[in-house]
């Protein structure tokens, strides 16, 4: 079976993007090493492992309490300075964070260093094998001391902050990425239908190959951090032990090839529909896991845009701007409420521990969809934030966004390199789905949180932050 991916050319062959268009009288330029705006950088982590006994979140309601740590947790985090703007990146090792613990730890950056809260970003890598949710008595008394930990690492980022050089490249992967959303052959759609399945017809969408790096140096030349960006599920591992999952052997890899103090750090991309399993059974987990196959393929590839990647101590203007789009939840469908309906149906009289994962959430799903028949379609303001460091661009979306919305605003990001930072700012958990998606049904949109515009306006939204950031880079040169 053919896989479909998005039309991307490999980094060598790309051509230029997001210069800033000469004018008549545009000034000369300026001495920028002379007026100050050396660039400072600091990284830290932060070891987040909980107690064991937590539920492990990412297969619904059905208990999954951990038993082991196969990977430790981590909260990591880059504090980086340019004349007087400071940035602050957090990204925490957990499927999900909540608005109310988002605005705890950016106050607490903001009270320690002074970098605004605005100018913080906290984002999660999804892992199904992290942290527990703020549900339930462990976990209640554990979050207070995520948070701290997230604010901790950096408040140590921003401590150790020093003179560094820095640059931007890009790579190309799509042997471990998958849309897993296919065009079954009676028309259907569905979500992960199974490895082999001969009614398989094609995915229903493309992948996003592109793997982006930041690579940052100190004024020695030697290497402090890394930065990275892919998009596929952080959702491999499976079982009762905590993991990071993929990141971890991304991690493993830099340290491995640059010092055990060199922080990677990793964006999730846009990823509500890919993951890791490819129906055509060509990938054998059981001769390497999937975890390290990708990290280590991840891995590798970011070293070597790394290694090719020029940096520069000077002409990194940095600024960030954030904006609130407000949408509702998805009005259902009749053929929605009859599911719920036709679900609870086939589910009466099993006992939840006789219920799989898939069956618990299906459960869960149905019984919200009934109860808010007849009520208000309840709506929430998303932050939309677009971070620029010189070159690059960080846009952090909401909740899980589906490549294709990831994909247009790559493309019509008028920057060089423009990372995609899903599940950010205390969004909560849920799928950000096409109108396309929902019309076909599957797994994602069994959830209604997002109506069927809001991707759009989500999309839009930060496609006019990036704009923004762009012209007001392009004042300063």
């Amino acid at each position: 079976m053919q896989r479909r991916f998005v039309s991307l050319t490999r980094p060598q062959e790309r051509a230029p993007a997001g210069r800033c268009s000469k004018t008549e009288n545009r000034p000369g330029k300026r001495d920028r090493t002379r007026e100050g705006l050396l660039v400072k950088v600091g990284l830290a982590e932060v070891n987040i492992t909980p107690p064991l006994g937590n539920q492990i979140p990412g297969y619904g309601p059905k208990e999954r309490l951990s038993t082991g740590v196969r990977d430790e947790l981590y909260v990591k985090a880059m504090a980086i300075e340019s004349a007087d703007t400071s940035l602050a990146f957090i990204v925490i090792d957990i499927i999900s964070l909540e608005l109310d613990s988002c605005e705890r730890i950016r106050k607490r950056v903001q009270e320690a260093t002074g970098i605004p809260a605005g100018n913080v970003m906290v984002a999660c890598t999804h892992t199904h094998t992290g942290a527990p949710r703020p549900e339930g008595e462990y976990a209640l008394r554990y979050y207070p001391i995520l948070e701290d930990k997230a604010a901790d690492a950096a408040i140590i980022a921003y401590a150790r902050r020093e003179e560094a050089s820095v640059g931007f490249g890009r790579g190309y992967e799509d042997t471990i990425s998958f849309n897993r959303r296919f065009y079954m052959k009676d028309g259907t759609v569905q979500t992960n239908p199974g490895v082999l399945n001969p009614n398989i017809d094609r995915p229903e969408g493309p992948i996003d190959p592109e793997v982006l790096v930041m690579r940052i140096d100190n004024a020695q030349g030697e290497p402090i951090g890394v930065v990275s960006n892919y998009a596929v599920h952080t959702d491999c591992v499976g079982g009762t032990e905590y993991s990071s999952d993929y990141p971890a052997y991304i991690s493993r890899t830099i340290k491995q090839l640059y010092g055990e103090s060199v922080v990677s750090l990793f964006f999730q991309g846009a990823c509500g529909n890919l993951n890791h399993i490819d129906v055509s059974g060509r990938i054998d987990a059981k001769l390497v896991p999937h975890r390290v196959r990708m990290g280590n393929r991840l891995g590798l590839e970011i070293a070597k845009v790394r290694d090719l990647t020029k940096t520069s101590a000077d002409e990194v203007l940095l600024s960030t701007a954030s904006r609130f789009i407000t949408v509702s939840a998805r009005a259902l469908r009749a053929h929605e409420i009859e599911w719920a309906h036709h679900k609870l149906v086939e589910l009466d009289g099993m006992s939840e521990e006789s219920m799989t994962a898939r069956q618990l959430m299906e459960k869960a799903r149905a019984e919200r969809r009934l109860q808010s028949q007849g009520k208000p379609l309840p709506t929430r303001a998303y932050e939309i934030q677009v971070s620029a460091i010189g070159d690059l661009a960080i846009v952090a979306l909401p909740s899980e966004m589906f490549v294709e919305f990831g994909l247009e605003i790559k493309d019509k990001s008028p920057f060089a390199y423009t990372i995609i930072n899903e599940l950010s700012n205390g969004s909560g958990l849920g799928y950000v789905c096409t109108p396309q998606a929902c019309d076909h049904g599957g797994y994602e949109p069994t959830g209604a949180l997002f109506s069927e515009e809001a991707g759009g306006r989500f999309v839009q939204a930060a496609i006019d932050l990036l704009h923004e950031r762009h012209a007001a880079r392009c004042l300063h040169k």
